[in-house]
């Protein structure tokens, strides 16, 4: 101990950043291992010295780095916000330390980052040949429009033959799909560009507000808007604090500008005598369901039970529909190249056949 003491005064607090951010399946995997040292008892130093002394050179000064922090009277939050953890994790530790139960935080971030992680992983690998198909067809089809076509054309015109209907309308069908892969990329650009110049310069209401008009979009967000707020507002409400106790931590915590916002409207419409269901329901941010789980807790006492269940129902929801997408995305990448495919091999095919009937 008075050796690990010594370590802790030369490093000090030097180390503020770390040299290689964390991955997210590093993140996991940490969380993981320590909120199961936690829940067998350990305190969260011992847990931390424990890890640091079995952890591999690479994430030894980090380690390091969080218990001289936490050494220093610094919270867990600010510790693994120095080294770069992801947003999700710092928001349940914030409201972790209101609470007051830090294992479940931790054993929550790490099962929500091994999702994500896994979701990733496997989009990645559904995506990655059929990305490479569709680049190597649009080469294809470069090649057959700038080489092929015009030569196809010229023959045509040297032996006076007239050009098919459907032979035309493949040449428009490539000349389409050069516009449309075009316009697809300055699309995209510009969607970039206005995320990164207007778009999050804009207030939170407003970001909303467009947000909402997209309909994909917008079913998403609502459902991962009403599992947080679901969640976290049950965990205060197990913690022994008020509703409105609880938004006012939802309004004091700056890691999520949307809750903030949102609490400090849910607090003012409550001074004014105004039902929280019911303004759930009005605010169009939520699923439906969750203006009538409040409402069915608050009826019952049971308020915190039941939106603990609606947020894991939620969370299941979430992850089917992911998983759904990601099964639906492939068949329809690979029906997509096959289209284009047999559209090259026609239009290489029929000019063939229209010049031997005229031989």
């Amino acid at each position: 101990m008075v050796i690990f003491i010594l370590i802790l005064m030369i490093v000090g607090c030097s180390s503020m950043k770390t040299k290689r951010r964390w991955g997210l399946k590093e993140q996991a995997f940490f969380l993981k291992r320590l909120s199961s040292m936690l829940d067998k008892g350990y305190t969260l130093s011992e847990a931390l010295n424990f890890l640091y002394v079995n952890e591999s050179s690479k994430r030894k000064d980090d380690l390091l780095t969080c218990l001289s922090q936490l050494s220093a009277g610094h919270s867990f939050r600010y510790t693994l916000s120095n080294l770069h953890f992801h947003k999700d994790v710092l928001s349940y530790l914030y409201f972790a330390e209101q609470h007051g139960d830090l294992e479940f935080a931790l054993r929550e971030c790490s099962e929500i980052l091994s999702k994500k992680v896994t979701h990733i992983e496997k989009l990645g690998k559904i995506l990655r040949y059929p990305i490479f198909l569709i680049f190597t067809v649009s080469f294809i089809l470069s090649i057959v429009q700038a080489v092929i076509t015009p030569q196809f054309e010229q023959l045509y015109d040297s032996m006076n033959i007239e050009t098919s209907f459907f032979s035309r309308t493949l040449l428009v069908v490539f000349a389409s799909l050069k516009w449309v892969g075009i316009g697809s990329v300055i699309f995209i650009v510009y969607i970039i560009f206005y995320y990164l110049v207007f778009y999050r310069k804009k207030s939170v209401e407003t970001q909303m507000k467009l947000v909402s008009k997209i309909p994909i979009l917008r079913k998403v967000v609502s459902m991962l808007h009403s599992y947080f707020f679901a969640l976290q507002l049950s965990n205060l409400l197990r913690g022994g604090l008020s509703t409105f106790e609880s938004l006012k931590i939802f309004e004091t915590q700056t890691i999520l500008p949307f809750f903030k916002a949102e609490a400090d409207y849910l607090i003012r419409k409550l001074k004014t005598g105004e039902q929280l269901h019911q303004m759930i329901k009005s605010r169009g941010y939520y699923e439906p369901e969750l203006s009538l789980v409040i409402l069915h807790g608050q009826a019952n006492g049971q308020l915190a039970r039941e939106l603990y269940m609606y947020s894991q129902i939620l969370l299941e929801k979430l992850e089917n529909q992911i998983v759904k997408t990601i099964t639906i995305i492939q068949p329809v990448i690979y029906a997509f190249v096959g289209i284009i495919v047999l559209f090259v091999y026609l239009s290489m095919l029929l000019p063939m056949y229209k010049m031997m009937e005229n031989i």
